[in-house]
């Protein structure tokens, strides 16, 4: 083709608003992708797979998987952007040395332009009686109940390590001993399957792995005096024992009654407080002599008072009995709808965790009869969240 000539030039032309105007159809048309890089602590991963997964209204699952390259990174098209209309949830998982490891839940198309990063840890093995992983926060509730006290006992683990803690075969990853009147004991971890946790000779323990961070579980029993020991293992940086009204005086030596709570309109809790108790037992005396005066009412400030999570667990308690799971816990308390995106990813992992397990290998009916009915569970309070 001559393009000196004014032809030439013409057609040079037209080919080239047919290919720009082309061009900018394709970029339209190129899918959404979740595009990210696995770390193990602080270096790229450098073989592993990553898998994608997807729950909307109307499918759940695993969408796609694929190795990493050199440097951790990965990417997937997504068969669509996510739309909140239809409750869609992508984020991608990897497993390394054994444990599942998730990256952030992507719900909005303005997420995909953010780093999306899945963060591994190497492991180590706990001894068999359990590492001596330290608390940051203990908050103990005691709520009458016609055969004496019903107690919610939250622990916020914090493993300060760089690395993963696993359990040693025969062993345990983290153990606490409960109180010997304790019966009726059930056990979680924040909003997620009981699986994590078991109740085994007088003690929570916990045989999941504990990767560096934090995370909670959740204890209930009964307890038929409140007038008990309470066991307490190595220092625990902020401690809260607090007791719903109507109850009798009490004290507990080495608190201090710093406040009475209203949780609720017409439910009042006596707070006692500590930070950095080392003392292995706290102790809960009923006393004869009126206590001090109340400081002040606080309304429905449980978040600023005491951390957060800790409090719901026990609002959503009053309505029911909920598993419990490693993550955030929903803040809304009874009829308040509210966006949690943590609890809500917490829920997605366990989803997760729970198809990989089903799938590692065949299974009875009644075991697939309650995969089935705990999946349908996870899902019904994902999409109540």
């Amino acid at each position: 083709m001559d393009v000196s000539r004014p032809e030439g030039r013409t057609l040079l032309l037209g080919l080239g608003l047919l290919f720009s105007s082309g061009g900018a159809a394709v970029a339209q048309d190129v899918p959404p992708a979740l595009a990210g890089t696995v770390y193990v602590g602080d270096a790229p991963m450098s073989a592993g797979i990553v898998v994608l997964h997807h729950l909307s209204e109307g499918t759940q699952g695993e969408l796609d998987s694929l190795n990493v390259t050199g440097d951790g990174s990965f990417s997937f098209d997504l068969p669509r952007a996510p739309d909140p209309a239809f409750g869609d949830v992508f984020f991608a998982s990897v497993r390394h040395q054994g444990v599942l490891y998730f990256g952030p839940a992507i719900t909005e198309v303005s997420q995909l332009d953010s780093i999306y990063e899945v963060l591994a840890h190497d492991t180590i093995l706990a001894p068999l009686d359990g590492l001596p992983i330290p608390l940051q926060s203990r908050s103990i509730f005691f709520e009458p109940d016609s055969a004496g006290w019903r107690v919610t006992d939250l622990f916020q683990l914090r493993n300060d390590g760089d690395r993963t803690a696993v359990i040693r075969p025969g062993g345990v990853v983290w153990r606490h001993l409960l109180p010997a009147e304790a019966t009726d004991v059930t056990t979680g971890e924040g909003e997620l399957s009981f699986a994590a946790a078991d109740f085994e000779e007088g003690a929570l323990v916990v045989r999941a792995a504990l990767p560096p961070g934090e995370r909670l579980f959740v204890v209930r029993y009964h307890v038929p005096e409140i007038g008990i020991a309470i066991p307490n293992r190595g220092p625990t940086e902020a401690l809260d024992v607090l007791i719903r009204e109507p109850a009798p005086l009490v004290e507990v030596p080495g608190l201090e009654l710093l406040d009475r709570i209203e949780l609720e309109e017409g439910s009042t809790y006596r707070r006692f407080t500590g930070v950095d108790v080392t003392e292995s037992e706290v102790v809960i005396v009923e006393s004869e002599e009126p206590g001090p005066p109340p400081v002040q009412w606080v309304s429905l400030v449980l978040a600023a008072v005491l951390g957060g999570a800790a409090f719901i667990v026990l609002r959503q308690g009053a309505r029911k009995e909920s598993p419990a799971g490693s993550g955030a816990v929903s803040i809304a308390g009874p009829g308040v709808p509210r966006r949690d995106d943590g609890g809500r990813a917490a829920l997605l992992h366990e989803v997760a965790r729970l198809d990989e397990d089903f799938a590692s290998g065949a299974r009875s009916p009644a075991e697939t009869a309650a995969y089935e009915s705990r999946r349908a569970e996870l899902i019904r309070r994902i999409r109540a969240i």
